[in-house]
């Protein structure tokens, strides 16, 4: 109840697939890690983390 007074979101967990068309969408041009992080609400910092497991599982 506090965090709905507070204006706080419950976080969502994103799923592995989730998480790799968000990646997909900072290598579209014209995008950038900062854009779509605050497109979808998420931290920039973690969508940089996310981007540099990727790139080292692929």
């Amino acid at each position: 109840m506090t965090g709905i007074l507070l204006g706080q979101e419950a976080r969502k967990r994103k799923t592995p697939q989730e998480k790799i068309a968000i990646i997909q969408q900072t290598m579209e041009p014209g995008m950038n890690v900062s854009h779509v992080a605050r497109l979808h609400g998420i931290q920039p910092s973690l969508l940089f983390k996310w981007k540099k497991q990727y790139q080292q599982l692929s």
